[in-house]
């Protein structure tokens, strides 16, 4: 089996951000969990909606979340960069900059589409005013969830917009023709991203690895693997 090794470019690690880990203990057996699974560096991505509460606070509360986090994620030897999974809606064009949100020590900035109902459309003139506005890359989180991205001129509308993508590992459990389609734009350069999206340690979003990494690297060749960060 060819050697593959990815960044887990999505998870929800922080403990009390979100709805993801709710204490230092479930962070803690989720790193544990990944770094098992042989992840070596995660991004740690909270939900960021600027309609409930504002960059300066979101920022505050990660810090502290991050400084109760950071001693387990050097004891596992799990490098790391700060971000946030920010909802798109216009309430964002109220803040000067957007570079505070991106992926720490980058300009690429998580994205997470309205509504799988959104119309694309809308996502798409979105996109366009927050590149015309922030000196950003955009990576859609999780497109996977949406049905209108099982579109392939859909999905080259935002590849031509200069979009990033992110898959959801999950998607290896899709129905035969989404899982076909979401690998063909691995092949074509669409997605150079993929992640858990780990919340907790049980339910539907666990930090699940090992078996969607040895379907990839059975359907996938080694060049088209190079695409993924």
């Amino acid at each position: 089996m060819q050697f593959f090794n990815f960044i887990d470019s999505h998870t929800h690690l922080l403990p009390g951000m979100d709805d993801g880990a709710r204490s230092v203990e479930e962070s803690e057996q989720m790193i544990r969990a990944l770094s098992e699974q042989g992840i070596e560096e995660v991004y740690l991505t909270p939900h960021y909606y600027s309609y409930k509460e504002a960059v300066d606070k979101f920022l505050s509360r990660r810090a502290e979340s991050y400084r109760l986090l950071k001693p387990i994620l050097d004891r596992y030897g799990m490098k790391h960069r700060l971000g946030a999974e920010v909802y798109a809606i216009p309430a964002i064009f109220n803040y000067a900059n957007l570079n505070d949100l991106c992926i720490e020590g980058t300009d690429f900035l998580l994205l997470e589409m309205s509504s799988p109902k959104s119309k694309p459309e809308r996502e798409l003139r979105l996109i366009e005013e927050i590149y015309f506005r922030y000196p950003v890359k955009i990576v859609l989180a999780h497109i996977d969830r949406y049905p209108f991205m099982l579109k392939g001129k859909v999905a080259q509308q935002f590849a031509n917009l200069g979009v990033y993508m992110q898959l959801n590992l999950d998607f290896l459990d899709a129905g035969f023709m989404a899982k076909q389609r979401f690998l063909k734009y691995i092949k074509q350069g669409y997605v150079q991203f993929l992640g858990t999206d780990c919340h907790r340690m049980t339910g539907r979003r666990i930090p699940e690895v090992e078996k969607y990494k040895s379907q990839l690297v059975t359907k996938l060749t080694s060049e088209e693997l190079e695409n993924i960060y």
